[in-house]
């Protein structure tokens, strides 16, 4: 078998980014031949080995339109037995232009599909609808979660999608803390500031919590000063603190009490497995994908709903006594993650899902 991916950026290499290549070493353990193309920026230290080049784009949307007259050439130059996969809908658009009239498929590993995604994402919706265009339309759907599956399942009926989560390495299993310090209990979110992580819920639901509740915001993004606004507009000046962006979370992970996610559409939860690696319970909002982590593989718990008050509950359940999951449920969470995002059980399902 032989895979060529095309991938709007591997820079910085966390997230997605950090999946494909994990995916891409795993699939050449399992005897894959892999190749691949970035649209924007370069290719990380550590993948050099790898057989990747790069069009050196823009990060702007119009490199969706740029990209396909140099993919045209570098996708019809492949061999007929190549596989083209593309990631995401920036990268299953320009493909599938620059495939157009050229007799080949290809497949489309998608993470952005999402309900509250698509209403509120305008370029995701706009992505989406050309997608749908029979001439191109991938010949499979590789979904990283059974709320993407459904989603994609429902805007174009009769497309052919198989669900494969997201690999992500083996961590050493670390056990849960306790609250250290209940007279100063520390939340965070890690997350950036934009509209569909939904940070201004957390805000509303810190200022229905006791005085002693303080959150630390790492991130930054478009809704920074509206959040600097509600914050103050709340009397939470003393309690919530913004960091901006920060190069890492491994301290603040280390530091926190809990993680507080209040998104509205999560591609996968990436940051919800690093705190349960770091021993840290996750609350989150009842939402496609995140209900997938919650609790089988991150310990933690799920608000009844989307209000600020039931996220507010869920975070007191989780930070005064009874609620708060214990070593077993750490544990055996581990133990889910090892099996499940595993880079070499994930790359074999790719291949068996390929090979249908």
């Amino acid at each position: 078998m032989r895979l060529h991916f095309v991938l709007p950026q591997l820079e910085p290499l966390y997230g997605m980014e950090l999946a494909a290549a994990l995916l891409i070493r795993g699939l050449q353990a399992h005897g894959v031949e892999v190749s691949a193309t970035v649209l924007s920026r370069g290719v990380p230290a550590g993948l050099e080995d790898l057989s990747i080049d790069t069009l050196n784009l823009g990060s702007r949307i119009t490199r969706l339109m740029e990209a396909v007259p140099p993919l045209r050439r570098r996708l019809q130059a492949l061999p007929a037995d190549v596989e083209i996969v593309a990631s995401g809908l920036w990268g299953s658009v320009p493909v599938g232009a620059a495939l157009a009239g050229a007799g080949r498929s290809f497949v489309a590993w998608e993470h952005s599909l999402l309900p509250e995604r698509l209403r509120i994402d305008r370029r995701v919706r706009t992505l989406a609808r050309i997608t749908r265009v029979g001439a191109l339309r991938p010949r499979l759907v590789v979904a990283v979660s059974g709320g993407v599956a459904r989603t994609v399942r429902q805007l174009v009926p009769g497309q052919p999608v198989v669900t494969i989560t997201n690999p992500l390495p083996p961590r050493p299993f670390v056990a849960p803390r306790d609250v250290v310090d209940r007279r100063r209990i520390q939340l965070l979110t890690t997350a950036a500031f934009r509209p569909y992580k939904n940070h201004s819920c957390a805000l509303s639901a810190l200022a229905l919590l006791p005085d002693n509740y303080h959150l630390t915001l790492a991130g930054d993004g478009e809704e920074r000063e509206l959040l600097r606004t509600q914050a103050r507009d709340l009397g939470l000046e003393g309690r919530a603190t913004f960091l901006g962006r920060v190069p890492g979370v491994g301290g603040l992970l280390a530091e926190a009490d809990l993680l507080v996610h209040p998104s509205r559409a999560e591609t996968f939860g990436f940051s919800l497995v690093e705190a349960a690696e770091a021993g840290l319970p996750v609350a989150a909002l009842p939402v496609p994908a995140l209900d997938e982590l919650i609790p089988a593989l991150v310990p933690g718990a799920l608000a009844a709903d989307t209000t600020p008050s039931a996220l507010a509950e869920t975070v007191l359940r989780l930070t005064q006594g009874g609620g708060r999951p214990g070593p077993a449920d750490f544990e055996k969470a581990w133990h889910a993650r090892c099996a499940a995002l595993d880079p070499a059980e994930v790359s074999r399902q790719w291949v068996e899902a390929l090979q249908r």
